[in-house]
């Protein structure tokens, strides 16, 4: 994704009468379905589009317990406070897990 696309999407916005912040919603939330389906995985994740660059970042929310007992969905109180002493119990740490391969996927994604 890139410049390009951020104009498409801001066109696209103005043609239809929608806020950019509805389509912006929308494609993120596509994005993670796609993310899921394509690396097969159960994680939470999270998709943030920069708004003046393009770029795509996909985060793994983990909640923080005691003791984690699912790597994909939970992270334990003593590995999230060495990432920041002040993350708590049930706390949600983002993880970044962008995929090299991720542009292609989006790309595809926003073309449908």
């Amino acid at each position: 994704m890139n410049v390009d696309f951020i104009q498409a999407i801001q066109d696209l916005a103005e043609e239809r009468g929608i806020e950019e912040a509805v389509l912006f919603e929308a494609i993120e939330a596509a994005l993670s379905s796609a993310y899921r389906r394509n690396f097969g995985t159960a994680q939470n994740v999270r998709i943030d589009i920069d708004r003046t660059t393009g770029e795509i970042h996909v985060y793994s929310q983990l909640k923080v317990v005691e003791e984690a007992q699912d790597p994909l969905l939970e992270i334990s109180l003593a590995d999230a406070k060495k990432i920041n002493p002040n993350y708590e119990l049930n706390d949600i740490v983002l993880r970044e897990v962008t995929p090299k391969d991720f542009g292609r996927i989006a790309a595809q994604t926003a073309k449908q």
